[in-house]
């Protein structure tokens, strides 16, 4: 039976109807009504309209006003009769309509393809057991869990929650986090006012929850929205709208040219159509207007390419920055690390206090703990927020769900007999404060139990506290030398290169359940002790340092951890650092913004930072002129990842972070962000590439029609002709060139000088190529007619075989800007190969098919004219790698 829930005002209800309503119970519901209730509702996703999109994408093709020039001369020549040409002129509109869809139609679905890499996964109970499973396969009456950083899956009514706040300003634009509470609500109540409801779409900033699901997909209050905004216009990038402003520029010049072309001709005796349809045709092949298209394509496919090596880019226009960054701010945890976070050592306050840099033995292993280390765990495990998805298999075959130390005090505690899930069972205990970053501890209340055996809290109501260990000290009754000795205690511990947990209890003397307690009570507390983790350097990252060292940017290394664990990890990364290297968060929050941008100089780490540190050093940073990229993981770094130029987000960080982060590291790996840098740059190369390859022969058409009519020659070229060039020579090498792997060393990058799409050998290759090749045919064709027996016909034909051919194999030469076209391997780029064959094919097919041959002009050519279009190829080719070559040797500045 299916179940009616449509437009009910479950925030008016009490937590028993609105279960009642919803056919479901605190426990869930059965994977069998689960079922049931997805062919009902169908999926949790917000449809969009794709196959509408590609309609749109198709039609955009024609809004170019040259296109629309073009579709004009086309119509007039079907007017005259002039069938062939109108012919040519509307292959000529389909292909370049074709060539557009297809280059942008791939581009969409290169960014949509990515999304795929994303998926967003919640905590849900079924059948009395919590799972983690993918927001899709939600349904009403689902129990979910929500967490501290995580994005609520679909309308919820809330029916138990611990210090819960939600941001909800992407639904009703409220800047602060919501306080929410369980309480039922009058029917009236405004969408911003329901306090016992978490919508869609909205973020938890802190606290957790269990809330069950009242409405999902198009039916949520954020998908009722979608239904509203049908479409949404895609927003051109800064690269893309700079691009199209240079093109327009240079449409402009070269309009003005054309139109004197246009006069003189017609001055000079050629008729007012043939003129009209040359200058169409010049004006269409002569605008790089398919630079935007191919723009686009570039920055897809490297986004696609990153994609394969581990990183998201959420954002386009952040894969052409990310070869700009000349600072790497990244936490350690994971990224510089390998983030296993082995619990390697239990050590009782007791033994902290004794150990003074000699006596601790590092090697200590957990393999027989003592029962004082044993109970310690125990008080550990209420604080820890883990979910296992496969809770009956053996414990060393678990899929835990969680953060890394939480996920390994609950195997360490398992290895030695103390199983979560059964602890749970026997333990009564509420999670009164989550952990946030501003606390640095969490706390759980706990029901007096027979389960603790420690002296500290056997058959004692008590709060159990997991957090940093120098902000527990400060909460702790201890005296004096005690407190001195147990600091002294824990940085040895970090100089070991451990990171550290300490844990303490508050005995509450018989005391009712605690739910409402605040930070500030936390007092007077027994500290009773430290977990200590190690986690090994990742062996690829000293490489990768070296790496982006050579790309002229730093690596600086910010941590909410001890600055001993930070100098420890640091000294294995083999940097040369101490004490004097390293700014603590405690010093920043004092100083004044001038302050600390004169302190930067010779800082390489940033130990025990706040969210709001963090937010500080990026903006110091910046002050300073660096292109700066931020990694973090939490909702409180959400501020310093927006404010950096490239925030990036690791996989395993919480949603909000991701949902503000330009790039998303699947593998929290610091090689991956050089990955990101790395195709940053071989975007910049490749876009390099084609902005050369398309505007150096803007002016051919230009110079060899205006030529010939100043100086009174025959036109070379017929409008047909300089149709088929452009259309089917220049844009496949330019579609190619996205797929280019030999990416430019563009250059080591500072703080004063950013890279540049136009950079100086960009300028001096279209100067040099654009107007030497234009000379040197046109010089050609004035010497084969006045000086030589040569037919008319034939001399044509020879120019529109050398004009059209050479354009094509150019491009192997611009396949790197400073390399020498020897150096690399003519096989890998296949695309490129597959485009000046094709390009080539189609070109003889214009002068040697005889149906062909009558409708462009044009005569067979023999081997003698085949080889002088192939020497006017090597004299182009020769005279690019001579401009590479004097460029670098003079050092010709942009």
């Amino acid at each position: 039976m299916e179940i009616n829930i449509a437009e009910k005002p479950f925030w008016a209800l009490n937590i028993k109807d609105v279960l009642a309503k919803l056919e479901t119970s605190q426990n869930g519901l059965t994977e069998k009504e689960a079922g049931k209730r997805a062919k009902q509702f169908g999926k949790n996703e917000i449809k969009g309209d794709g196959r509408v999109k590609k309609i749109l994408i198709f039609f955009r093709q024609f809004k170019s006003p040259l296109i629309f020039i073009l579709i004009i001369a086309g119509t007039v020549t079907l007017i005259l009769q002039d069938w062939v040409d109108a012919g040519v002129i509307f292959l000529a509109i389909a292909v370049n309509a074709s060539l557009g869809f297809y280059q942008e139609n791939k581009a969409e679905e290169s960014l949509t393809h990515l999304k795929t890499y994303l998926k967003e996964r919640t905590r849900v109970l079924r059948n009395g057991q919590e799972y983690e499973i993918d927001v899709a396969e939600l349904v009403p009456g689902d129990i979910v869990h929500l967490t501290m950083g995580s994005r609520v899956p679909a309308d919820a009514r809330i029916f138990s929650e611990s210090d819960l706040h939600i941001d909800e300003s992407i639904l009703t634009g409220e800047s602060l986090p919501v306080i929410k509470n369980t309480k039922a609500l009058s029917p009236s109540t405004d969408l911003a006012e329901r306090l016992n409801m978490a919508f869609g779409g909205t973020l938890v900033v802190e606290g957790s929850a269990l809330a069950v699901i009242t409405a999902t997909g198009q039916n949520t209050e954020i998908g009722r929205i979608a239904k509203l905004v049908a479409s949404t216009k895609g927003e051109a990038t800064p690269l893309q709208r700079s691009v199209q402003r240079l093109a327009w520029f240079i449409a402009v010049i070269l309009l003005i040219f054309i139109g004197g072309i246009f006069a003189l001709g017609v001055l000079s005796g050629q008729s007012i159509f043939d003129m009209f349809l040359v200058a169409v045709a010049m004006a269409v092949g002569a605008i790089p207007e398919g630079l935007p298209i191919a723009l686009t394509v570039i920055l897809a496919v490297g986004v696609e390419q990153l994609a394969k090596r581990k990183g998201v880019v959420r954002k386009l226009l952040a894969a052409e920055a990310l070869g700009s960054t000349t600072l790497i701010l990244t936490d350690k945890t994971g990224t510089l690390t390998q983030a296993k976070m082995e619990l390697s050592d239990i050590v009782t306050v007791d033994e902290l206090i004794k150990i003074d840099g000699t006596t601790y033995d590092s090697s200590r292993s957990l393999t027989a703990l003592t029962s004082e280390q044993k109970e310690i765990l125990k008080i550990t495990l209420p604080n820890v927020d883990v979910l296992i998805e496969n809770p009956k298999a053996k414990p060393g075959k678990w899929r835990i769900v969680g953060r890394p130390l939480e996920r390994n005090i609950v195997q360490a505690a398992a290895r030695s007999a103390i199983v979560l899930t059964s602890f749970r069972e026997k333990v009564k205990f509420l999670s009164v404060l989550p952990f946030n970053s501003t606390n640095k501890f969490s706390a759980s209340f706990i029901n007096a139990s027979d389960v603790f055996s420690h002296q500290s809290v056997r058959d004692k109501n008590f709060i159990a506290i997991l957090g940093a260990p120098d902000i527990l000290l400060e909460r702790a009754h201890m005296k004096k030398d005690d407190y001195v000795a147990a600091r002294r205690g824990v940085d040895t511990l970090a100089a070991a290169g451990r990171r550290v947990l300490g844990v303490g209890v508050m005995v509450l003397n018989g005391q009712n359940i605690v739910k409402d307690i605040k930070a500030k009570d936390i007092k007077n507390i027994e500290f009773i002790g430290v977990l200590s983790f190690y986690d090994p350097v990742r062996p690829e990252v000293v490489n990768a340092m070296h790496r982006v060292e050579s790309f002229g940017a730093r690596t600086i290394m910010v941590t909410g951890d001890h600055k001993g664990t930070a100098l420890s990890v640091a000294h294995e990364l083999g940097w040369d650092v101490d004490e004097s290297n390293v700014l603590e968060g405690k010093d920043i929050s004092e100083m004044e913004e001038k302050e600390l941008i004169r302190r930067l100089e010779g800082i390489r780490i940033f130990a025990r930072v706040s969210p709001a540190d963090k937010v500080k050093i990026v903006n110091a940073y910046q002050k300073t002129g660096e292109t700066v990229a931020m990694t973090g993981d939490g909702v409180n770094d959400a501020p310093s990842l927006k404010m950096a130029d490239i925030g990036i987000a690791v996989g395993s960080g919480t949603d909000v972070a991701k949902d503000v982060a330009d790039l998303v590291l699947l593998d929290d790996n610091f090689q991956t962000i050089v990955a990101a840098i790395e195709e940053g740059r071989r975007i910049i190369s490749n876009i390099r590439k084609v902005t050369v390859y398309l505007l150096s022969d803007t002016l051919d058409e230009v110079m060899l029609i205006g030529g010939s009519l100043l100086v009174g020659l025959p036109l070379p070229l017929s409008a047909l002709q300089i149709l088929w060039v452009n259309f089917f020579s220049d844009s496949f090498p330019a579609l190619a060139f996205a797929f280019e792997k030999n990416g430019d060393d563009v250059g080591l990058v500072s703080k004063k000088k950013k890279l540049s799409i136009l950079a100086g050998e960009v300028k001096f290759l279209i100067l040099i190529i654009g107007t030497a090749t234009s000379a040197l045919l046109f010089g050609i064709y004035w010497w084969l007619l006045n000086f030589t027996d040569f037919e008319e016909d034939t001399v044509r034909t020879f120019i529109f075989a050398a004009f059209g051919v050479y354009t094509l194999f150019v491009a192997f030469s611009l396949r790197s800007l400073k390399k020498s076209i020897f150096t690399f391997n003519p096989l890998s780029n296949l695309y490129l190969l597959a485009g000046v064959g094709f390009g080539t094919v189609l070109m003889a097919a214009a002068v040697y098919i005889p149906f062909l041959q009558k409708i462009f002009s044009t005569t067979a050519l023999s081997a003698v004219w085949i080889a002088g279009i192939f020497g006017f190829i090597v004299v182009n080719i020769l005279a690019i790698e001579v401009t590479k070559w004097a460029f670098i040797k003079l050092k010709i500045k942009s």
